[in-house]
């Protein structure tokens, strides 16, 4: 009996620290990488099993062939990087376009099988792999921010604002291009989640 009751306190124990440890490695991502702010167009399933989420796709989320720049292909499964830029960092996209309209548009500058030397970037898995007729590639990509939860006042909430609003998600990055939710932005007003 003793042998029994000692193994559920050491299981417990364990469970307890492995938790204990996730907490703590997600706070740690979340307060030391570096920034990033994507457009998102969000959806609002509910679902009984995983409580109340957004479901969240970004510029990055889809890539097509427009969108990338030369690279080697990529298949369902593969390990992505994704380089990406402010539109107003670089040369105008279109002539007659403004600097302030290209504000919070995103290039992608480089898509690459092995991690980036320098430059903002996102680590993620390509989920489908497509060409066109022409061989041009088109991907889809996760980068495990897809979903973002909220208590069921906070759900309702996001939701009534989602058709009116202008929202962003506010991530942070370490260096090797995995991302962290840390907020969102809505009609610019930051809202960061507390652990």
């Amino acid at each position: 009996m003793k042998t029994r009751a000692l193994f559920v306190l050491v299981l417990c124990a364990v469970f307890t620290l492995f938790l204990l440890w996730m907490v703590v490695g997600h706070e740690r991502a979340r307060s030391n990488g570096d920034e990033v702010v994507l457009d998102m167009e969000p959806v609002d399933p509910r679902s009984l099993f995983r409580g109340y989420y957004v479901i969240i796709n970004t510029p990055l989320h889809r890539i097509t062939y427009k969108d990338a720049p030369a690279h080697k292909p990529f298949k369902k499964g593969d390990r992505i990087f994704v380089s990406f830029a402010s539109a107003a960092t670089q040369e105008p996209v279109l002539e007659d376009q403004s600097l302030a309209s290209q504000e919070n548009q995103l290039i992608i500058t480089a898509l690459s099988h092995v991690k980036p030397a320098e430059g903002t970037f996102l680590q993620g898995r390509v989920s489908w792999a497509s060409s066109s007729p022409e061989n041009e590639p088109r991907y889809r990509v996760k980068y495990n921010i897809e979903s973002y939860f909220a208590d069921k006042s906070g759900a309702k909430e996001l939701e009534d604002k989602i058709e009116d609003s202008k929202m962003r998600i506010i991530l942070s990055v370490d260096d090797k291009g995995n991302a962290v939710i840390r907020g969102l932005e809505i009609d610019g007003t930051r809202i960061i989640d507390k652990l």
